[in-house]
């Protein structure tokens, strides 16, 4: 740390932020770097994840790690309202993040996975656990559904958190399991936009519903900001696939009585050949016959 000036630090406040939410703040600290040499450092006391997750230990080269007396003393970077924000700002450089830094133990596992696999894997990340929006689940169902259409195409899929709200280990895990598959299939929820930063040169195909409740719902802040790009919480990736939901009703049971809720619809037909067509672009080895 003797080569820092911490005067030319500034501090970001992660503790309340998703995975997702980390994600988007790394990208935009990311550009930052590269275009200005700002550097950051990451005041977490992971108030949101069940499991720390440490930006300087993946992103060494734009997080830096301070003892917490010197950290609380920075100037701390104001993101505004950050997918709004950083929607307009990924406009201006639409580029792909990445990590900086991966544990060998990672790669290692990684490696071991990739050998063991008969065909090229797609990994699955269903919304079951996503409460926070429903108009963003894709279910446990879907998820089925999705599998058996990719089997049928000769692909191996693979679901990265079989039981709802638990994934496949921890985030080294998770990771591993991104780095050893050839496509990922996921919505708006935290590994999707780990993944975007994690493997830009495989291709992803985002699940997403119509986002048009949110671009009203942030309007007027955007026009206040005089942004022109409305609100987007997509993956920040230039080459992302995408598959929007067509906008249905699902009847949800809400403590003690049912309502309905506005959902999208998820189509496993439509989802395995937008997979397939991904795939074949990228001259992923051929499935099986």
């Amino acid at each position: 740390m003797k080569d820092l000036n911490a005067a030319s630090l500034l501090g970001i406040d992660v503790s309340d932020m998703r995975l997702g939410d980390r994600m988007a703040s790394v990208w935009w600290a990311q550009r930052r770097r590269l275009d200005e040499g700002q550097r950051f450092v990451a005041i977490d006391e992971n108030r949101m994840l069940r499991e720390g997750f440490s930006l300087s230990r993946f992103f060494p080269q734009t997080f830096v790690d301070l003892p917490p007396e010197q950290a609380a003393r920075l100037p701390r970077w104001d993101q505004g309202k950050l997918w709004l924000t950083v929607t307009n700002v990924f406009a201006q450089t639409p580029l792909a993040g990445h990590f900086e830094h991966l544990p060998e133990a990672v790669l290692q596992r990684a490696e071991t996975l990739r050998a063991g696999r008969s065909a090229p894997r797609v990994l699955i990340h269903q919304l079951n656990d996503a409460h926070y929006n429903r108009a963003r689940n894709w279910h446990q169902d879907d998820a089925d559904a999705l599998t058996v259409e990719l089997r049928a195409l000769g692909l191996e899929p693979r679901l990265l958190n079989p039981v709802p709200g638990q994934f496949l280990g921890g985030y080294d895990e998770m990771l591993a399991q991104m780095l050893a598959a050839d496509l990922f299939v996921g919505g708006d929820t935290g590994p999707s936009h780990l993944f975007a930063m994690l493997c830009p040169d495989k291709p992803q195909l985002a699940i997403y519903p119509d986002m048009g409740r949110e671009e009203r719902l942030y309007a007027a802040l955007q026009r206040e900001l005089g942004l022109p790009l409305a609100w987007d919480s997509r993956p920040k990736r230039p080459d992302l696939v995408l598959l929007t939901m067509r906008r249905s009703h699902r009847w949800v049971r809400h403590r003690w009585y049912v309502r309905p809720f506005h959902v999208g619809r998820f189509d496993a037909h439509e989802a395995a050949g937008l997979a397939l067509q991904a795939l074949q672009a990228l001259d992923a080895p051929p499935p099986r016959a």
